[in-house]
C-alpha cells in the first residue's frame, strides 16, 4: 500500500472541497504477507510517513477504514472520524476496497452535513467501478464525484 508519486500528485492537484478517486493500478503495490491485517498495518505506516513528509501545519490526516474487516462502519464511527479532525484543513483517505457503498456514502454525507467537506481533500482509494457508478447516482446533486 505504498503511497507512490502518482497518489501524491493526485493529492497536490486536488482542491479543498473536492473528491478524487485513485484506482488500484495508480496507487502502487500491495504488501503480500500472510499475517492477518498486514496490509492495513503497512498502509497505516505508509500514511504516517506521508503525513510527516507532506502535510502542512494546518492539515490533519484521516484514514477511513474498518477496525475489523467483518464489522461495518456506523454513524458513531463517522462521528469519531470527524471529531478527530481538529486542524483547519483535512486530508482524508477512504479505503474503499474494504468498505461497502453505504459506508462510503454515509461518511461523505457526514462530512457534508457537518460542513467539513469544503475544508477537506478526499481521496477514494481503490474504489471499484461499480461502486463509483452507484455512488455517483446516489450523491447526484449533493456531492460531485
Amino acid at each position: 500500500m505504498a503511497i507512490n508519486d502518482e497518489l501524491k500528485r493526485s493529492l497536490s492537484d486536488l482542491d479543498y472541497g473536492n473528491i478524487a478517486t485513485v484506482a488500484m493500478i495508480d496507487r502502487g503495490p500491495y504488501a503480500e504477507v500472510d499475517e492477518p491485517n498486514s496490509v492495513s498495518k503497512q498502509g497505516n505506516k505508509d500514511f504516517a510517513d506521508f503525513s510527516k513528509e507532506n502535510l502542512t501545519d494546518d492539515e490533519d490526516l484521516i484514514v477511513v477504514q474498518r477496525e475489523d474487516e467483518f464489522t461495518t462502519l456506523t454513524q458513531a464511527d463517522f462521528d469519531n472520524f470527524t471529531a478527530s479532525m481538529t486542524a483547519e484543513h483535512h486530508i482524508i483517505f477512504v479505503e474503499c476496497i474494504e468498505l461497502g457503498t453505504t459506508e462510503i456514502r454515509g461518511f461523505l454525507m457526514t462530512l457534508l452535513s457537518k460542513k467539513m467537506l469544503s475544508n477537506s481533500k478526499v481521496i477514494l482509494l481503490d474504489l471499484p467501478q461499480l461502486e463509483y457508478m452507484m455512488l455517483k447516482d446516489q450523491l447526484a446533486g449533493q456531492i460531485e464525484l
